[in-house]
C-alpha cells in the first residue's frame, strides 16, 4: 500500500496499484512496476548484462568510497554508483564475451578537480605496503595540507579489499598500510584518491601498479 506525503497533492512512496511511488534528493518520482520479461535476452543484452556484472562485481564491495569518489557527478542526476559504472563500462573491461576480466590500471575510484598526490609511489616490503605522496599544496588548486587520503587494495585472488583504519591527509606524506596475512603470497592492485575535509571536492584516482604481496 502506497503512503501519500504532504498531503493529496504530494508524492506518495510504496506500492499502488500497477505504480511504485518513491522520493531521491527530495524528487518526487512514479514510475510502473516492472513487466516480466516475455521473451530470451538477444546476444546484445546477454554481452551487455555480463560486462555490468563484471564490473559491479568489482564496485560494489567499494562502495564507500565510490560514494565520495563520484559525489560531484551528474549528482544532481543518478548515484555514484551508477556514474561510476557508466564512467568504468567502456574504459575498463577487457576481454570478449563471455570472457570478460577487468584492466585494473584504467579502473577509477573517483574522479573530479581537486589536486591530487603529485609523484605518487608505492612499494611492498615484509608485509607492509608503503604508499608516498607530494604533500605540497596549491592554492590556485584550492587544496590543503588538512585534505584526506584514500588508498584502496585490492587482492583478486582472494577476491578482497582493504583500506587504512583512519584517513592520512595530504600533509602526511606517507602511511604504512600493514596487509593482513590472507593477502600474502599473491598480487595486489593499488590505487589512491584525495579529497577535502568535508569530502566535497575529490581527485581523480591514480593506480599506483600490481605489487607482488609477501
Amino acid at each position: 500500500m502506497g503512503t501519500i506525503r504532504r498531503g493529496a497533492n504530494g508524492g506518495f512512496s510504496g506500492k499502488a496499484g500497477s505504480v511504485i511511488g518513491s522520493s531521491w534528493k527530495s524528487i518526487d518520482y512514479i514510475k510502473g512496476l516492472p513487466k516480466k520479461r516475455t521473451k530470451p535476452m538477444s546476444e546484445d543484452q546477454r554481452i551487455q548484462q555480463a560486462r555490468f556484472g563484471v564490473l559491479t562485481r568489482f564496485l560494489m564491495p567499494l562502495t564507500p568510497m565510490v560514494r565520495i569518489g563520484y559525489s560531484q557527478i551528474q549528482s544532481d542526476r543518478a548515484t555514484p554508483m551508477n556514474v561510476a559504472v557508466q564512467q568504468n563500462m567502456d574504459r575498463a573491461i577487457i576481454g570478449t564475451y563471455p570472457d570478460f576480466s577487468l584492466d585494473y590500471a584504467a579502473i577509477r575510484i573517483s574522479e573530479g578537480r581537486l589536486l591530487g598526490g603529485g609523484t605518487v609511489s608505492a612499494v611492498v616490503e615484509t608485509g607492509v605496503l608503503t604508499v608516498n605522496w607530494s604533500t605540497e599544496v596549491n592554492d590556485l588548486m584550492d587544496s590543503n595540507a588538512d585534505d584526506l587520503v584514500y588508498i584502496v587494495l585490492f587482492q583478486p585472488e582472494i577476491d578482497e579489499f582493504m583500506s587504512t583504519p583512519t584517513r592520512p591527509t595530504r600533509g602526511d606524506g606517507e602511511v604504512d598500510i600493514m596487509i593482513p596475512d590472507h593477502f600474502l603470497g599473491g598480487n595486489g592492485h593499488v590505487w589512491i584518491f584525495f579529497s577535502d575535509r568535508k569530502a566535497k571536492r575529490v581527485s581523480r584516482s591514480s593506480y599506483l601498479g600490481e605489487f607482488d604481496l609477501q
